[in-house]
């Protein structure tokens, strides 16, 4: 159970936000898309991040596409007991799309852009879990924060915020 409400927030980037990573021009210039500032990978930073339940080892969100069109992400990452995970999402804005984690629906995700920053998600998990959530790109480009409202299949409500930092 805290494992799925884990993927979902993790959805938005997820939480926003994230599937091949960013590479930077050989001159070290910036984003190769300038269009989308969302691209790039995303490093989780625990320290200053409020989770509910246990925070993972470690977890990398690489995003390929966030846009007013798309949001494709990948999240890989270890869980607080050491168990890799990676989980996928590709759909388009406005309508619900899967988040697949090992090969296998956990949730249906559907975002929203109100601004070039900021992306809203309403998701519903394959175990009867819901969550809402806000993912923002900092205006310098180099953080994204998901606050997540979720409730679990038995009613549980949980707030929580998670920091990535650009790598």
């Amino acid at each position: 159970m805290v494992k799925m409400k884990r993927f979902m927030v993790l959805f938005l980037l997820l939480t926003s936000t994230v599937a091949l990573s960013q590479k930077k021009k050989e001159t070290g210039a910036g984003p190769t898309n300038p269009k989308d500032p969302w691209v790039g990978t995303y490093k989780l930073d625990a320290a200053q991040s409020k989770m509910s339940g246990q925070a993972p080892q470690e977890e990398t969100v690489a995003v390929s596409s966030a846009t007013k069109d798309s949001v494709k992400y990948t999240i890989q990452g270890k869980d607080a007991q050491g168990n890799s995970y990676t989980m996928n999402y590709e759909g388009k804005v406005g309508t619900a799309s899967p988040q697949m984690a090992e090969g296998k629906e956990i949730a249906q995700i559907t975002y929203q852009m109100p601004s070039s920053h900021q992306f809203t998600s309403q998701g519903r998990g394959s175990d009867g879990s819901s969550s809402t959530g806000t993912v923002t790109l900092a205006k310098d480009n180099k953080t994204i924060t998901v606050q997540e409202h979720s409730k679990d299949a038995q009613g549980a409500e949980h707030d929580q915020t998670m920091v990535y930092v650009r790598q």
